[in-house]
């Protein structure tokens, strides 16, 4: 790990909560379809589209509603018995390797730190510049341009460009 990539110990409480209805027998995970089936009704639990793009569901944990996504629920309860097996980073995302959300099937989800989740096949984000775009906005900044005259050309806003130079977008990128 280098300096700007840290792990953040801890769990997730979802991944808690998915392995705990795996182990109980509440759920069922079907990773070649990329389901989840409510072993008490034995249908497929429903998972609504949410503003994000993400299929997710409701679950009540202790008195409170916590949210569950569907690709989250299938790679938990696909690859963990047991709560040593969770993931202990909080910086572990769990990524569609094609690109397509819709897709949760276990074969087709990995997890991956969060700075290399913006891949141009990762998630609903698909990258808006090219490598040589974001070398021309580095080169540009390093000779002074301002990010307003940036941000103008290229049609984003100013923190886009602060994002770039900074490398905290396209980081692979070189210059």
């Amino acid at each position: 790990m280098t300096q700007d990539h840290k792990p953040c110990p801890g769990t997730r409480l979802t991944d808690r909560i998915i392995l705990s209805k795996i182990i109980s027998g509440a759920w069922k995970v079907d990773g070649e379809k990329g389901e989840v089936i409510s072993a008490k009704t034995g249908k497929l639990l429903r998972f609504k589209k949410m503003r994000s793009g993400y299929l997710c569901t409701s679950v009540s944990y202790r008195g409170l509603r916590v949210t569950i996504t569907k690709h989250r629920a299938v790679y938990i309860g696909g690859t963990c018995r047991t709560l040593d097996e969770l993931p202990v980073d909080l910086n572990l995302h769990i990524d569609h390797i094609n690109g397509n959300i819709d897709d949760c099937r276990l074969a087709n989800l990995r997890l991956i730190p969060f700075w290399d989740n913006n891949h141009p096949k990762s998630g609903v984000n698909h990258r808006i510049f090219t490598d040589e775009q974001v070398g021309e906005i580095r080169r540009r900044y390093a000779d002074g341009e301002p990010p307003r005259i940036l941000a103008a050309e290229f049609k984003v806003n100013r923190a886009t460009i602060h994002r770039i130079v900074s490398r905290r977008t396209y980081a692979e990128v070189g210059l």
